[in-house]
């Protein structure tokens, strides 16, 4: 695939580090990128080439970066979808916002994603304390409580494991919510998939270790036994074309045994694909900036086996220790306040394999 410049100028709702890779991918193309966040030194201040501050509800700021941009994107799913309805309809929004409508209510996603051939755990609405109680009835133990909205890296769930547990939903009735199955899963994946229709690409697929309800570790490619990465790459590119959806999504699975099953998805560049940008000839990035500019983009190809290791505020001690080793690729975010489970960056280690990478992990106890 060629390189191709173009002059376009991309409007990223969201100024976060994924904004900010994304800017980056773009400006490689010769696009130009201007940024809309409320923080003032948020990541893509530092690449974009231009930005507005202000928050992301406020329609008159979103405007102006719509009536200035060429296309238009966004970095995270929880902005109001009612604020970009009526943008949709006047400006150019390529990927459009039905994905992120849905993505942004668990329930509406769930049933989504059975509509359209995925499997999920099963799962009950739960508004209320009757709710609650019935879908324990139906489930047993243990089983999961998530708010329907806005929960992300572990945030708004609650894992119930006996009567005792249920008091700790009491302070979420005042919000929507389900319950879910507890699935035994053997490990987590994801697949991120750019295009729309009959033109969709798919990354490899990502065997995925969380630490505390946040990514810590993707490895690519992993040991596949069962041989389950190819299904699932054909079911998703099946999902999202029949779904309607249009330019990235990221569907993270539980697999178990010879199945697997849906979790949630992301209509954003994801955390899981950031080994990408060394990893493989094109990365989650450039694939998405050149659909966006309207480039044409193709199946990317695995160039180095890879594990991909996210920086928290917690890991920043160990930043030059993980440095000794040859082939490891340190990507910063540029925040300015360093919190234990905040994610201030990521390494990629290149032509590393899982075995190793515990076994400098265990080095540093």
């Amino acid at each position: 695939m060629c390189l191709k410049l173009n002059s376009k100028i991309v409007g990223i709702i969201g100024g976060g580090q994924l904004g900010m890779m994304l800017a980056m991918a773009i400006k490689k193309l010769g696009g130009k990128v201007i940024g809309l966040d409320p923080n003032p030194k948020c990541s893509i201040t530092h690449v974009c080439d231009s930005f507005i501050c202000a928050s992301y509800d406020d329609e008159t700021s979103l405007r102006k970066l719509c009536e200035e941009s060429d296309v238009v994107t966004y970095e995270f799913e929880n902005i109001k979808g009612s604020h970009l309805k009526m943008l949709n309809d006047e400006f150019n929004i390529k990927q459009g916002i039905k994905s992120l409508i849905d993505s942004q209510d668990r329930l509406i996603e769930k049933n989504t994603a059975n509509k359209y051939g995925l499997k999920t755990a099963k799962y009950y609405k739960c508004d209320n304390e009757a709710d609650l109680k019935e879908a324990v009835k139906n489930l047993g133990f243990p089983c999961i409580y998530k708010t329907r909205t806005e929960g992300y890296d572990g945030h708004g769930q609650v894992i119930l494991k006996s009567e005792a547990d249920l008091e700790l939903v009491r302070p979420y009735f005042n919000t929507k919510g389900i319950v879910e199955e507890f699935i035994k899963f053997d490990y987590e994946a994801s697949v991120i998939m750019i295009g729309e229709g009959n033109n969709i690409v798919s990354l490899p697929v990502g065997h995925n270790i969380h630490k505390e309800g946040i990514l810590d570790i993707c490895e690519v490619p992993f040991n596949d036994i069962n041989n389950i990465g190819p299904k699932m790459v054909e079911a998703s590119k099946k999902f999202m074309k029949e779904a309607g959806y249009k330019g990235i999504l990221c569907i993270e699975y539980f697999v178990s045994g010879n199945e697997f099953y849906f979790n949630e998805m992301a209509p954003r560049p994801h955390n899981s694909g950031h080994y990408s940008i060394e990893a493989l000839d094109h990365s989650q990035y450039d694939l998405f900036a050149r659909y966006l500019l309207d480039l044409p983009y193709e199946e990317p190809k695995i160039m180095h086996k890879s594990i991909m290791k996210n920086i928290l505020g917690r890991d920043l001690i160990n930043v030059d220790y993980y440095l000794k080793y040859p082939k490891s690729y340190l990507h910063m975010y540029f925040k300015e306040e360093a919190r234990a489970k905040r994610k201030m960056g990521h390494i990629t280690f290149l032509d590393m394999d899982l075995d190793t990478f515990m076994a400098i992990e265990k080095g540093m106890e």
